[in-house]
């Protein structure tokens, strides 16, 4: 197998306690064609002085500084214009990558000239603390293909990009998708390329308050809507605002509004996306049975109508028994009975916090 130029691209911003293990895990990497292209973001504490004394250590890293603070998006598309490899590996600076990953990346995209993109399975972590919580995405393109319409199933600090889908199918990062803009590159790739992901655990993606998804969550809930607008035009589903706020409270599992009729214009939903994907040849039906069926149980756990939302679930052709776990089902009984609100009551917390 030949070895390709791989550019690993970081973005760095305030990662003084991170970055150091960060850029090691890249630089310890068994694939050894790298450039390791790190970027700057005007960070107010010792991060420059970090990666400059680094980057004196190995002479694949090009440490980058931008002079004024761009913030992630333009600081990626910034990135991308910079790698000269024929494949680039994102890296967040506060994560650490298996030796192998890069390895095994570029035998996948090497061997599979049809897909541009693959990522991997991980595992999360905090600072100090032993546990590690494995994360496991889908791994066929047609069952990622399903899963996307709901949420990322892509991990961005672990994909690795052939450069051809920015340079030749002209996707980037955008600013339209603040926070989402990862999951909205990989909703848009679907209908133009193939994805993955390797079916092994290749990156450890720490966990703290500070990151976007903590700091910026209800943002993301918001502008995720917009990527939704992406799946409706494509697929020929209705594109309003009703329906994106609908369609919102299916992807999280949680009902705007606590009502037997909310949960139906929830079903009316699934059950339209069902038929247009199947017209479409667009998923894994049977992957995407599986995934509304679930999201359908949720719903009804999460509706606050006590027995009512039991009744409801049982009632609708999108409950499959079979696709339940008895830990599903006590779930549902549980949160029904006692009306649980998502997140926020006393007893959700102690059941399942």
């Amino acid at each position: 197998m030949k070895s390709p130029l791989v550019s690993v691209l970081m973005p760095c911003y305030n990662v003084e306690l991170y970055v150091e293990d960060a850029l090691t895990s890249i630089m310890r990497q068994t694939y050894t064609n790298l450039e390791i292209i790190v970027i700057n973001d005007c960070s107010t504490d010792n991060t420059l002085s970090i990666l400059e004394n680094i980057a004196l250590r190995d002479s694949r890293i090009k440490a980058i500084s931008n002079s004024s603070n761009l913030k992630l998006i333009d600081t990626l598309n910034k990135g991308v214009e910079i790698c000269s490899g024929e494949y680039i590996a994102r890296m967040d600076a506060d994560d650490i990558s298996f030796p192998d990953r890069i390895e095994r990346q570029v035998a996948f995209l090497e061997e599979n000239k049809d897909y541009d993109i693959v990522s991997t399975q991980f595992y999360t972590f905090k600072t100090g603390v032993k546990k590690k919580n494995l994360y496991h995405n889908p791994e066929t393109n047609e069952d990622l293909r399903a899963y996307l319409l709901f949420r990322s199933g892509i991990c961005h600090p672990a994909v690795m990009i052939r450069r051809t889908l920015f340079s030749e199918k002209k996707l980037s990062f955008e600013k339209e998708y603040l926070h989402v803009e990862d999951y909205a590159l990989w909703v848009k790739a679907v209908y133009v390329t193939k994805l993955a992901n390797l079916a092994d655990p290749l990156l450890f993606y720490r966990v703290h308050d500070s990151q976007v998804s903590v700091v910026n969550e209800q943002k993301q809930l918001d502008n995720k809507k917009a990527v939704f607008k992406i799946h409706c035009e494509k697929l020929g589903l209705p594109v309003t605002p009703e329906f994106f706020e609908i369609y919102s409270s299916v992807a999280e599992c949680v009902p705007l509004v606590s009502s037997v009729d909310y949960l139906y214009k929830c079903e009316k939903l699934m059950l339209l996306i069902q038929s247009k994907t199947d017209a479409n040849k667009f998923c894994s039906p049977e992957y995407l049975e599986r995934l509304l069926s679930l999201h359908w149980l949720r719903l009804c756990a999460n509706s606050e109508l006590g027995m009512k939302a039991v009744r409801c679930c049982k009632k609708s052709k999108l409950y499959i028994r079979e696709n339940y776990s008895n830990q599903d089902i006590f779930i549902l009984y549980i949160k029904c009975i006692f009306r649980m609100k998502y997140k926020k009551s006393f007893l959700y917390k102690i059941f399942f916090r």
